[in-house]
Order: C-alpha cells, then structure tokens, then sequence
C-alpha cells in the first residue's frame, strides 16, 4: 500500500497527489462514471491539478485517492467538499472511475470509512451529497450506509436533452449505524 490514510478491507484511501491527476480527469471524463455525474465539459490532467491544489488550498474540502488494496491500483477519488467547521458540516462525494469496479462493494465499503472518519475523526455532525433520481443503486447504496433522503431538487441538473432531479440526502452523526 502507497502512502494509506484510511485502511479498509478490500481498498484503502490516501492522499491526493500530483499524479492522482489522471484518475480526476479520467472520473470526470470516462462516460460511466460521467453519466450519473453529468460532467459535460472535457477536463485535461493539467486543469485537474489545478483544481487539485485549489481545493488543498482551501481547507473546505478533504480529497483522497481510492485504491485496491490487492492491485495498489488507483480505482477512484472521494471528497468531502464545502467543509463548514463551525456548522460541522460536509458534502460528500464520491466516484468510481470504472464500470469494472462497480458492484464489487467498494462503493459502500468507501462511503462507510468515510462516515466514520466524518464523525469519529473530523467531528463534523452532517454529511450531506446530491445523487441523480434515476441513479437507483446508488441511491440504495447510501439508504444501506444510513443516508436519508431529504428532498428534491427539481430540474437542478440538465442531461442528455433534459432537466433531471436530483435527492438531496443527508445524516446525522446522531444517526449513525
């Protein structure tokens, strides 16, 4: 393992690093992973660097790097964005860059670890994300990690030719599993 931050059972989580480039550009522009995230601009490794420094920068958002603990290879990249430190709040992120490396549970396995450090280690109270409608399994996959839907954002997003919803679903650190 290169450099773990958060050790699981099938991957571990690390920092972000300059070469984690590529696996940003490749998450936003793959077209598995860009339906449901409905990224509809191209973004080049050099313009991922860049966002990669701004969002260190910042000290609003928590970035790692996903990796298979079997392959040390690099499968993804997860967030928590929009840090709010007095409200004890976050939005979470998360996106597995390949179709290959979908419905292995390292999904769930992910957001779980990262629920517990949100709680247990950065003491935030919410955990907040946005997932399109019609994205039902990852819908399901957060019901199973302990999110509750919210409400809806009507129309937020526009897709494929149309304006898409998108839930709003949150938890509580009073609500954890």
């Amino acid at each position: 393992m290169k450099n773990p931050f958060i050790i699981g059972t099938n991957i571990y989580l690390r920092a972000c690093e300059d070469d984690d480039k590529n696996i940003w550009a490749e998450t936003e522009n793959h077209p598995d992973p860009r339906e449901f995230l409905f990224y509809a601009l191209p973004s080049s490794p050099a313009e991922q660097l860049v966002k990669l420094e701004q969002a260190i920068a910042d000290h609003k958002t928590v970035l790692f790097t996903i990796c298979e603990k079997e392959s040390d290879k690099s499968i993804g990249v997860t967030a928590f964005y929009r840090v709010d430190w007095i409200s004890r709040a976050a939005v979470y992120y998360i996106a597995i860059a390949q179709k290959e490396n979908w419905s292995k549970g390292y999904g769930r396995e992910v957001t779980n670890l990262m629920i517990d450090y949100a709680f247990e280690t950065l003491n935030l109270n919410r955990i907040q994300l946005h997932v399109y409608v019609g994205n039902e399994r990852a819908v399901k996959a957060y019901q199973k990690c302990g999110f509750k839907i919210e409400g809806t954002l009507r129309e937020a997003m526009f897709h494929k030719g149309h304006y898409c919803d998108f839930y709003v679903m949150g938890l509580l650190s009073s609500e954890k599993k």
